[in-house]
């Protein structure tokens, strides 16, 4: 975040002159930040320096990359995958060494033309557009404010994007447009130029210099039908394809990445049987079709001759609605007490009934909102877990009374169970937990401002929190009905319940396997 910059403004130029504004928006109105919602304004961060920060991470847990190492090819067995590699180290021109290395599970992130998803022989369903084609890259300007989103044109004809990044007088640049040919732009440099000058109406204030790259995209809109078979799992690009425009594409991959590394994790750690693993695709799949959807629908504004062009971007645009609740491993008790107004409770039961009976890729995309466009409001589980700051630390064991918001008590490694005392008795539900492997769930009891909990019971909580300014028990149990929340280590709400008999339920989901059935609709292909 540090790093990162805000979204600049946008500025539209009249041609041929290039230089007068006809357009100032904000392509993302800037929100102020809420309780429930601190982060609402997106930032950009260029890939080169997220990779940095990746590699750094990554070097901190004692695991180095390994640059230059190339995937050639990979079997696998009932209990390892044998990956053959070439190394080649720093040095593009060597011949390199092959070396056979074994693992547990292996996950392709290696891209759209990488080893991994071609030679598991997932189909990549969608298509290749030839029209909508763009060159894009880098180029150092002078004279340019990086304090601006610049346009001119449009794409249906030419339009020349330019934007700021971390970098000062570095640009980011799109050219996009049926007049021009982009396969020949982008291996020519002094054409390029010449494009430059043009679409920005050949001011004498700007100076283009050095591109440190350039390279030329041709939009593809694909998905797996699964995004992995057995021991081998693959996220991000390896997965999905689509166009640039929405933004969504490395949001999208880290959130693959997310929802597969705590459920590996587990898998490996034998905390959980490797079905868990299917849970991937059904929760992924529908979310990423969805992505594919709403980024075409983008690109084909984008290009049509006589639309207005979607420069005002909607607001599920910024993923805060992505949800998974039809998952079968998320557990909502709600539902049953609203059935309870609609049929007998055995009934209702005996159809919501966990079972191993579920087929992952029958679903409707479109009943199934799993970008959220249709939300009321309504927090459930498979959801996004909202934040609540103003947390006073209340535990026994606590010297100071230090103020927390619940994400820096999430954690990426582990489940954490709220316990809302005023609707729940935390001491039965602390007795439970204790029988889930270690660290692997991290209780926290939430007090109402100016109540307490006996310190025996408290002692035997992870936290104990005082919810002093409410938003905590706002956000998460405004109807007064469940008190216990479990939230999962990606942060999604795996279980809104009443009692420790349907939480171990929800935990039987994860580390035993029994899932609940899901009925759904047939699949659709992103469109």
């Amino acid at each position: 975040m540090d790093q990162a910059i805000p979204v600049p403004r946008v500025r539209k130029y009249q041609l041929p002159e290039g230089t007068h504004p006809t357009q100032e928006f904000d392509m993302h109105p800037p929100q102020d930040p809420t309780p429930s919602n601190p982060y609402l304004n997106p930032v950009m961060l260029g890939q080169d320096h997220l990779e940095k920060i990746f590699h750094a991470a990554l070097a901190d847990l004692g695991c180095a990359v390994e640059l230059g190492t190339e995937l050639v090819s990979f079997t696998q067995s009932d209990d390892h995958v044998e990956a053959k590699l070439l190394v080649k180290g720093m040095d593009p021109n060597a011949e390199g060494v092959e070396e056979v290395a074994s693992f547990e599970y292996m996950v392709g992130a290696d891209g759209a033309r990488g080893v991994v998803r071609k030679q598991l022989g997932l189909a990549f369903i969608g298509e290749t557009r030839e029209i909508e084609n763009f060159v894009v890259g880098d180029i150092r300007v002078e004279g340019l404010s990086d304090k601006y989103w610049h346009i001119w044109g449009d794409a249906t004809s030419i339009m020349l994007s330019l934007r700021g990044t971390e970098e000062p007088n570095l640009f980011n640049f799109v050219i996009a447009g049926k007049n021009i040919n982009h396969a020949d732009l982008a291996n020519d440099e002094i054409q390029l130029r010449k494009v430059f000058a043009e679409s920005t109406g050949n001011r004498e204030d700007l100076k283009f210099g050095e591109c440190p790259w350039i390279s030329y995209y041709t939009p593809n809109i694909r998905i797996v039908d699964k995004f992995g078979i057995d021991r081998v799992l693959i996220v991000g690009d390896s997965a999905h394809v689509h166009s640039p425009t929405g933004g969504q594409g490395m949001n999208t991959g880290i959130q693959d990445s997310f929802n597969l590394a705590w459920k590996l994790a587990l898998v490996i750690k034998k905390f959980a049987p490797p079905s868990l693993l299917d849970t991937y695709t059904e929760e992924r799949h529908p979310v990423v079709t969805e992505m594919l959807n709403q980024t075409t629908k983008i690109l084909n504004t984008t290009f049509k001759e006589g639309e207005e062009q979607p420069w005002d971007a909607n607001s599920s645009l910024l993923q805060l609605g992505v949800n998974y609740r039809w998952s079968s491993i998320v557990f909502d008790e709600r539902q049953i007490m609203e059935a309870w107004h609609k049929a007998d409770e055995d009934e209702f039961m005996a159809e919501y009934e966990r079972t191993t009976d579920i087929n992952v890729q029958d679903y409707d995309i479109d009943e199934l909102d799993s970008y959220g466009n249709l939300l009321d409001g309504r927090l459930c589980a498979g959801d996004r877990a909202p934040d609540a700051s103003g947390l006073v630390d209340r535990s026994v064991s606590s010297l100071f009374r230090t103020t927390y918001d619940l994400f820096r008590i999430f954690g990426s490694h582990y489940h954490t169970v709220l316990i809302f005392s005023e609707l729940a008795d935390p001491q039965p539900v602390l007795k439970l937990l204790k029988i889930y492997p270690p660290g692997t769930v991290r209780s926290v009891i939430v007090t109402p401002r100016g109540r307490s909990i006996p310190d025996p019971v408290a002692a035997s909580a992870d936290l104990v929190l005082e919810d002093g300014d409410g938003h905590a028990y706002c956000a998460y149990i405004p109807g007064k009905t469940c008190g216990i929340v479990a939230v999962r280590p990606d942060g999604i709400i795996g279980a809104i319940i009443a009692d420790r008999r349907r939480l171990h339920k929800y935990f039987l989901a994860i580390f035993a396997g029994e899932t609940r059935k899901v009925k759904t609709n047939p699949p659709v292909a992103p469109h």
